[in-house]
């Protein structure tokens, strides 16, 4: 029996491979007949993706991928937006009328999931939680090229309003970007990240919904745009 993922809109699936690639080079993708998921994390642990697809499969199976971002751009070579792909014993498949190819796959048991026990992240109390908009977003990324010298953002709370602020508070000098976030009916202390791991919420064109764990110093990032699902977890600087 042939064993398919019917991928229905290829610009979608393009970017849940485009999210993962940026943190780890090889995946293990966990394929079912609803979603295909996968969990990486950076390699000092300090940032976790959980990202998940919606796509009918004729399979439940585990796609070890060698490389992401050659499996991206060998997909972004076709021109339908709705596309088949074979899964193999040791290969993902495709046969288009113009474009044909074979993506080899690592054998099972070469690649390693990460040691996160990701239920117990989900199950933790967050104190607080607020969105973070697109536009607020892209001032974030606009007031970066001008604290170019430091790679901290610091959440908090000053007077009823939500604060970002790009600026090393650890050194002496530093310059500073500071944008109003939106209204606060909490309080926080300064929760510094690396701003680093916040670029990468730029590949989602969307707002985002944050949740911050004052206890472990966690700071999540969720969002569900169409099909796809994201949640980054962030583990706080300290100052």
């Amino acid at each position: 029996m042939e064993k398919k993922l019917k991928v229905a809109d290829k610009s979608e699936f393009l970017k849940f491979l485009d999210a993962t690639s940026k943190i780890s080079d090889s995946v293990i993708l966990e394929v079912d007949k609803e979603r295909v998921t996968t969990l990486v994390s950076s390699a000092d642990n300090t940032l976790i993706l959980y990202s998940e697809y919606s796509a009918v499969s004729e399979l439940e199976d585990t796609l070890n991928i060698p490389d992401v971002k050659k499996l991206y751009r060998v997909l972004d070579t076709i021109e339908s937006s709705g596309i088949d792909l074979q899964i193999n014993a040791n290969n993902i498949e495709y046969k288009g009328s113009d474009i044909k190819f074979k993506y080899h796959l690592f054998e099972e048991g070469f690649l390693s999931k990460p040691s996160i026990n990701l239920d117990k992240i989900n199950q933790f109390t967050y104190d607080l939680e607020f969105k973070l908009d697109k536009v607020i977003l892209q001032q974030i990324f606009k007031g970066s090229t001008f604290t170019s010298e430091t790679n901290k953002i610091y959440f908090y709370t000053e007077n009823g309003k939500l604060m970002a602020e790009l600026t090393d508070r650890s050194r002496h000098n530093t310059d500073n970007f500071t944008l109003c976030i939106g209204d606060a009916e909490f309080d926080l202390e300064p929760t510094p990240v690396n701003f680093d791991n916040i670029r990468l919420l730029s590949i989602i064109n969307d707002s985002f919904n944050v949740k911050i764990n004052t206890e472990y110093g966690v700071v999540v990032f969720d969002i569900m745009k169409d099909n796809i699902k994201l949640k980054y977890i962030i583990s706080a600087l300290t100052q």
